[in-house]
Parts: structure tokens; C-alpha cells; sequence
């Protein structure tokens, strides 16, 4: 059963003012703690690390701004209300068009996601030096767990903050009275501080389910820490949209770093090394089926020793996974009171079609239908989220074996799962010159993905035909497309590998292909059928060569093309305004840029 924690301390952290527990301003409490009390205190260290989380769930954060937003319009998911770009906020965040006024994710609230990331940064700031300086922590106490868990958590924000704006203030103790104002510093810098942040982590972290705190995958632990070390190590030494200069607010180029100890093969090795040890050594495995990843959860399975290594926790009452990235329900069910619910986020129309038929993955990942008065339908049900498109499967309500009456579902966000460090591993053997090895890890993912009558032409003929290395970074990158849509990881892997722009734009091109049946695409029928059979929704039309009427009985054709319906002019023409390689990131909004005390600029020609 999901355990639902209550964030509470008796120090919070101003969000307006990032106030610091040191509390510069020299006020006195008798409410408070002072930090030698409650470093020093086990009971009262643990709340202080466990209100880190809190950050995540905050109205304007993951919850509702950031989560929703940043990742959308590459080549496997897109923000579905596309709109005007020039006037819709929440378009302009997913169409590389983001400006700096935008009032929905840079609000006058203090509560904005970039605040938010900050604060979480600052109540973590102020356990690692509280825990150094009163908790004694050691690789064998609580205190050396709880410094583990903020460092870990304190790398996860800047992990959110690097993808989302670029170069950020480097802040890695708590605020004092003069440095409440701070300048960007290069990404670099940051990179290297969260890596060694990350390798003392996991020397203080259990493995999962290795102590009670690790059973479940709502706390950090070994393999998380490393995970994310191997993640950042990656993306670190990959390409990115780069300013010359942090006070260059136009000029900027797409490039790896210049540190030659980001994009040199020293962590790259040690990446692999931590990855091995996590394969031998975490207990972590997948899942004997990519459905049951799902279903666990959406039914709040938290325990360690699966395929999830760490989601950020959500409660009951937090949390709109689902009401974004969910199977739109047109009307309510056992699992959802409310109707409208899903949708806002969906699958790519060509993403069916990158996946072989046999595939198991993509009926889970891609599904035509939505809900409506108690089964699937493939019905045009109105306008936004209700019209046809590919929702994402994996989340859907009815996978609940609960009901959710609001729009916050409590469905937690998954961050690393265990096919991640199997990809990761195999990247970067690659990379090493360990063709078989980097085959070995790849092909535990894609057996997993179909059944065992297919290997032999799905896996051992497809693994046989990579015989360079250039072919495996080929496979990896496809197999990384197929495995993880709609888990916000695939701008960021097409910025490392220089190919967002290429791929954003031939994705355009390959949807326009298939609304005129062209090319590829010429052999998608314009014809749908349907039907249920013991409460599953059948469909035949859509399958490369399904033409013609379906064999057996009580099959409905669609009174509409399906196909041209889901590819919308308002998708082709909104989704990217800017090359993409120019708006990798968004801009600091102007709430921020006001709270600096001009100490913060933009850059990439952001107006």
C-alpha cells in the first residue's frame, strides 16, 4: 500500500524570499528549532530531509506546471490543445516558442516551478550542512542515510532545473545575507558538483528494500542515486544549446562542453562501473511484462526490488498525472467521479507506427480510444481533449483499483526504472567499443517487449544485423523511443545526441505523410472498424495493409476517417514555431527576472 507522507516542519522555507535556516535576519522564535537541536536529532533530521519532497508537490511545481509542459512536441508526445502559440501560454511552453511573459508557468505567484525547484534546493541546502555539522553521519547511521537522500534529492532538482532552463544560479549552501542575489553559473559547474554530490550519496544509501526506509521506491536509495549519476554523466557530456557567454543574452550555439572532465571517457567508465554494480547488485529487475509496470502504478505498488527504482511521491489529494498524461474520460467510472478528466497530453500519430505489430509495448503505449459511458471508444467525441488522437495506455484510470474524485489523482511521477539502467548500460558500453556487451543489455529490454514465439526474428535476427557501432547508437536510440514514451525523457536524449531539431521537423513531415497517405504511409487504410469481444475493444484498419472489410461478425465502421482527424492542421502548425535547437530551453519569466534584483538575465534571444 502506497504510503502517503504528511510534509510538515517546523521551519519553513520562505518561497518569496528563500529564506535561509540560518536566518540571516536575526529573528528569534520560540516556535522554532534551533539547527543544533534538530540536526543532532534523528526524529527531527528525518522531518527536516522528508520536507525536501514537499517542493515536488507544490501547486505550481511537478504537480501542475512543469511536469505537464516540459518535454512536449518531440517525437513520441506533444501537448494536444495546441493553440495559437502567440497567445496561449501553455502552447507557446511546448511549441519552442515560450516567451518571457508567460503568466501560467512564470505566474506573479512565488510558487512558480523554477521558485519551487529553488526552495526544494535550499530546504536540502540546509540539511546537508545541518546533518555535516550536528548528525555525525556515517555509512552506518541514520544521519549518513538522511545526507544521502538530500544530496540525492537536491541533484534531482538541478537535474529538473538544467532541462527545463539551462544555466541556473549555483546555490549549494544555504542563502545567507549575501547571497540572496545570485548570477547564473555555468552548467558545468553545477554538473560536477551534483555528480560528486551524488557518488558520497550512494555510499551512504542502502540498496532497495536493503533497510526500511529503501522498501520502498518513495525514498532514495543506492540504485536511484547512481541511476541519476549515470543520467547526469550523460547528459553532461552529450550536446546542448549553449550561450557564448552567461551575459550574452543573444548569442549561442549547440555544443558539448569545453570541461574535459564532462565529455572525456574518465566518467563515462565510472558511469558504467556504477551501472554494473546496480545490474549485479541492487536486487532491481524488470518486470515480466511491460503492462504489469502500469498497472502497478496506477494501483500505488510502492515496494523495492521492481522494475520502478524511484518515483517522486505524490498523496491522494496532490499530483495530476493522470489528469494530464492519462486516457481521456468522456464520462465517469468506478475509477474516476468526474468526467472530462486525461488527454491533455498525448502519443504522437506516427509513434504507432514505429513500433513492429508484434511489439507488446505499443498497444500499451499507444491506444486509439478514450472512455465514454462504461467501455473504449474510438467515437469522435468532441472538440480538445475529447477528439480523436493516441492516448498513452500505460495511464489510464481504469488501471486503478481505487477512485479518484478530483482532478489530483495521487498517481506518483516515475523517474528511473530499472530498462533505464539496462539502456544507460548498453549506451555506454557502446560508446566503450563493447559492441557485446552494449547488444547483451539491449537485448534484455527488447525480449522483454515481445513474446517468446517472436524472438527469434525480433531478437536474435534483429541483435545480428548490428554489426558497428554507429548501427547500436542507431538501435539504442529507437529503443529508447519505443520504451519510454510519455516520461519525459526523450527531449532531453535528443538534445545529447544533437538530433531535437532533426527529429522534431521530420516528425511533421512523417505526420503529414500519413494524414495523405504517402510514402510509408501509403498502405494506411482510411477505414476503421471495431468491435468488443468479452469486454475488449477490437480494431482492424490501422495496421500497416488492413484494408478491406475485417473477417467475422459484428464489426462497426467508423463513421469518420481516423486518421486525418487526429492529424490536425492546428498540430502541424503549432508544433514548433522556433527551430527547437534555438528553444531547447525556456526562458527565466519575468517574475523571476523581477525577483533578481537584476542579477538575472536571459539568454538565446529570449525578448
Amino acid at each position: 500500500m502506497k504510503k502517503i507522507y504528511t510534509y510538515t516542519l517546523s521551519f519553513l522555507i520562505s518561497s518569496m524570499t528563500l529564506t535561509s535556516c540560518n536566518d540571516y535576519l536575526n529573528t528569534e522564535s520560540k516556535s522554532t528549532y534551533s539547527d543544533d537541536i534538530v540536526f543532532a536529532n534523528e526524529t527531527l533530521a528525518e522531518d527536516a530531509v522528508i520536507n525536501i519532497y514537499s517542493f515536488f508537490a507544490q501547486t505550481n511545481s511537478h504537480r501542475a506546471r512543469y511536469m505537464p509542459y516540459y518535454g512536449m512536441n518531440t517525437d513520441e508526445e506533444y501537448y494536444n490543445d495546441l493553440k495559437s502559440p502567440t497567445s496561449d501560454e501553455k502552447t507557446s511552453l511546448c511549441s519552442y516558442s515560450a516567451f518571457v511573459a508567460n503568466g501560467w508557468m512564470g505566474s506573479g505567484s512565488s510558487y512558480n516551478a523554477y521558485t519551487c525547484f529553488f526552495n526544494g534546493i535550499e530546504a536540502a541546502n540546509c540539511c546537508i550542512e545541518g546533518i555535516r555539522k550536528y548528525g555525525s553521519p556515517s555509512t552506518k547511521n541514520t544521519m549518513g542515510y538522511l545526507l544521502g537522500e538530500a544530496l540525492t534529492l537536491r541533484a534531482q532538482y538541478y537535474y529538473d532545473l538544467i532541462r527545463g532552463w539551462g544555466d541556473v544560479p549555483a546555490r549549494f549552501e544555504p542563502v545567507s545575507e549575501n547571497t540572496v542575489y545570485m548570477a547564473k553559473s555555468d552548467r558545468d559547474v553545477i554538473y560536477k558538483q551534483i555528480i560528486s554530490d551524488l557518488t558520497e550519496a550512494a555510499t551512504y544509501l542502502p540498496w532497495p528494500g536493503a533497510s526500511t526506509r529503501t522498501s520502498t521506491t518513495e525514498r532514495v536509495n543506492k540504485a536511484y542515486a547512481l541511476g541519476l549519476k549515470a543520467r547526469l554523466i550523460l547528459m553532461a557530456s552529450g550536446y546542448s544549446e549553449r550561450p557564448k557567454a552567461l551575459d550574452d543574452a543573444s548569442n549561442y550555439e549547440i555544443r558539448k562542453s569545453s570541461d574535459a572532465e564532462l565529455t572525456g571517457t574518465t566518467l563515462l567508465k565510472e558511469a558504467y562501473t556504477d551501472l554494473k554494480n546496480i545490474i549485479a547488485n541492487s536486487g532491481c529487475k524488470l518486470n515480466s511484462t511491460y503492462e504489469s509496470i502500469w498497472n502497478e502504478l496506477a494501483q500505488d505498488v510502492v515496494t523495492s526490488n521492481r522494475e520502478s527504482i524511484f518515483e517522486i511521491p505524490f498523496a491522494a489529494g496532490r499530483g495530476r498525472f493522470f489528469y494530464h498524461f492519462g486516457v481521456y474520460h468522456k464520462t465517469s467510472s468506478s475509477h474516476i467521479s468526474k468526467s472530462g478528466y486525461g488527454g491533455q497530453n498525448c502519443v504522437t500519430p506516427t509513434l504507432f507506427y514505429e513500433y513492429d505489430s508484434s511489439d507488446t509495448r505499443r498497444d500499451v503505449n499507444c491506444v486509439p480510444y478514450k472512455w465514454n459511458n462504461g467501455s473504449y471508444s474510438m467515437a469522435d467525441l468532441g472538440s480538445g481533449a475529447a477528439a480523436p488522437s493516441f492516448n498513452f495506455g500505460k495511464y489510464d484510470y481504469e488501471r486503478m483499483n481505487r477512485q479518484v474524485t478530483s482532478n489530483d489523482d495521487g498517481v506518483n511521477l516515475p523517474v528511473l526504472r530499472y530498462a533505464d539502467i539496462l539502456l544507460m548500460a548498453s549506451e555506454i558500453a557502446n560508446s566503450l567499443g563493447e559492441l557485446d556487451n552494449a547488444k547483451s543489455y539491449l537485448k534484455q529490454v527488447r525480449q522483454r517487449a515481445f513474446n517468446q514465439s517472436d524472438w527469434n526474428t525480433e531478437v536474435t535476427e534483429y541483435m545480428n544485423k548490428i554489426t558497428s557501432q554507429d548501427q547500436m547508437l542507431s538501435a539504442i536510440q529507437k529503443e529508447r523511443m519505443l520504451e519510454f514514451p510519455g516520461e519525459m525523457l526523450r527531449k532531453q536524449d535528443l538534445i545529447r545526441w544533437n538530433i531535437l531539431g532533426k527529429n522534431v521537423k521530420e516528425t511533421v513531415t512523417k505526420m503529414k505523410a500519413l494524414r495523405d497517405r504517402t510514402g510509408d504511409y501509403a498502405d494506411v487504410s482510411k477505414t476503421v472498424y471495431t468491435r468488443t469481444v468479452n469486454g475488449k475493444l477490437e480494431i482492424y484498419g490501422l495496421n500497416h495493409g488492413e484494408n478491406g472489410t475485417p473477417e467475422g461478425e459484428g464489426w462497426t465502421k467508423l463513421g469518420y476517417d481516423f486518421i486525418t482527424t487526429v492529424v490536425r492542421d492546428d498540430m502541424l502548425n503549432n508544433y514548433y514555431v522556433n527551430d527547437p535547437d534555438s528553444r531547447q530551453y525556456w526562458p527565466l519569466f519575468q517574475t523571476d527576472l523581477d525577483s533578481s534584483n537584476g542579477y538575472l538575465i536571459n539568454n538565446y534571444g529570449y525578448k
